[in-house]
């Protein structure tokens, strides 16, 4: 099946280097809304054109939307989903060390060195990074991510759309607010509202209104 990479920044590369891993897929290219980038060859791939030119595709395709921002995926994900051929499969590297009954639903990037304990569940569009642990009995919900060195202790709750940054950790049975930011090395040991950003060791929100 042909396989085009939505984004050809830092995700799209991982995917374009490391396809081979994840199954037998005919690589197109990378779709790009840079026009800057059309034509050009990046991760040795070429920028085919803008999102919107997989909507007029008329069989069966794959597509990896790989966006680091979890707002703007969605955004692309509702937009691709007008077209009914388009499916989303998930790219699991062999590397992750997954426990026993995980779930791991559609369109989940997750990278080289991720353990998942058991029990958890990791909803659709769900990009998981580098050496990133989730523990048991989590929720990771939709077009949530995880970058590299996140920790999660077991039960801990990520809201929809919302970013953990680099090294940051939660203790156990923490909810995160949907649309929310933990910043790089947070520590969070309260509940996260929505639409926030926290930082600092322990976290503190330091911005409110996110998406108002």
């Amino acid at each position: 099946m042909d396989l085009y990479i939505i984004g050809a920044g830092n995700v799209g590369g991982f995917l374009a280097y490391h396809a081979n891993q994840f199954g037998k897929y005919i690589l197109k290219g990378f779709i790009d809304d840079d026009e800057s980038k059309h034509g050009k060859y990046i991760y040795d791939l070429p920028v085919i054109g803008k999102v919107d030119i997989l909507l007029n595709i008329d069989k069966p395709f794959a597509v990896a939307v790989a966006i680091g921002n979890p707002i703007n995926k969605k955004n692309i994900v509702e937009l691709l989903k007008q077209n009914k051929q388009v499916v989303f499969p998930s790219f699991i590297h062999p590397s992750v060390w997954i426990g026993q009954k995980v779930i791991i639903k559609k369109g989940c990037i997750i990278y080289p060195g991720v353990t998942i304990n058991y029990e958890t569940e990791i909803d659709d569009f769900v990009t998981i990074n580098m050496n990133a642990s989730v523990g048991h009995n989590c929720r990771l919900n939709d077009f949530s991510t995880l970058s590299p060195g996140v920790n999660c202790g077991g039960f801990t709750v990520i809201g929809e759309e919302s970013f953990l940054g680099i090294g940051s950790s939660t203790i156990q049975s923490i909810k995160i607010g949907n649309k929310s930011i933990v910043g790089a090395g947070a520590i969070v040991i309260r509940n996260i509202p929505d639409n926030v950003v926290v930082a600092g060791v322990p976290a503190k929100i330091i911005k409110s209104g996110l998406n108002d």
